[in-house]
């Protein structure tokens, strides 16, 4: 999550660590105001209940008007109502604004999702497969305005069953919207062969032997954020 926003940073993004609350950390402000979630993953908590829940870190590229927020361990509403969690996500400004209202989870799929394993077997094709899943729920595509009801195309995310604003539209295709946002998976070993070979059919970037300071991290940092810089506004 940090090395993300260093690398942002570092790119002349303008960065800043965000309480649960929504209000942004300062210079100067304690270090202590930081805090990583701890505990089961869960949705997004109400700013009524204070700045003391997990933070998040906002950024906004520089020169656009698109503010964007990136969190970890939040879980994500699929259309069959079960609730998926994302090791770190990236998600509109808005969405996390309108959902501080009231809380919840948000509905929809993140434009970036990283799913990361810190286990020393390799990573297995039932792993693999569990994150396919996972992206597959949450999903929302122009033909499911007709089983959810909608009056209207569905938009790709929304803070909560469909309520506030919509942010981007919706693709007509599982295949297409994994083209059009950016889907990895993060491991401190590597992958089995049959895992591998599932990831280039369904848009997932591997990223094996990512620790602490090493070079495969850098490269994890530099490829998610080269991704931003070419497809978010």
């Amino acid at each position: 999550m940090t090395g993300v926003a260093e690398e942002l940073h570092g790119r002349g993004h303008d960065v800043w660590l965000q309480r649960s609350d929504g209000t942004r950390m300062l210079p100067g402000d304690p270090a202590l105001d930081f805090i990583q979630r701890g505990g089961g993953p869960a949705g997004i908590p109400p700013a009524s209940s204070g700045a003391s829940n997990a933070s998040c870190i906002g950024f906004q590229k520089s020169g656009s008007s698109q503010v964007w927020e990136v969190w970890n361990g939040v879980q994500f509403e699929g259309r069959s109502g079960a609730t998926h969690e994302f090791d770190l996500a990236i998600v509109p400004h808005q969405v996390g604004s309108e959902l501080r209202l009231i809380g919840g989870h948000p509905f929809g799929r993140p434009r970036v999702a990283v799913e990361c394993k810190d286990v020393a077997t390799s990573g297995s094709i039932d792993e693999m497969r569990t994150f396919v899943a996972r992206l597959y729920d949450v999903t929302l595509l122009k033909g499911h305005r007709f089983h959810l009801r909608l009056g209207s195309l569905p938009q790709a995310i929304y803070p909560a069953n469909f309520g506030g604003d919509a942010y981007y539209a919706s693709r007509d295709t599982y295949r297409r919207e994994n083209l059009h946002s950016f889907n990895v998976f993060a491991r401190r070993t590597g992958f089995a062969k049959g895992a591998a070979a599932m990831t280039s059919y369904h848009c997932i970037q591997p990223h094996g032997a990512v620790t602490a300071g090493s070079a495969e991290a850098d490269t994890l940092f530099g490829d998610i954020a080269n991704w931003i810089d070419a497809n978010l506004p």
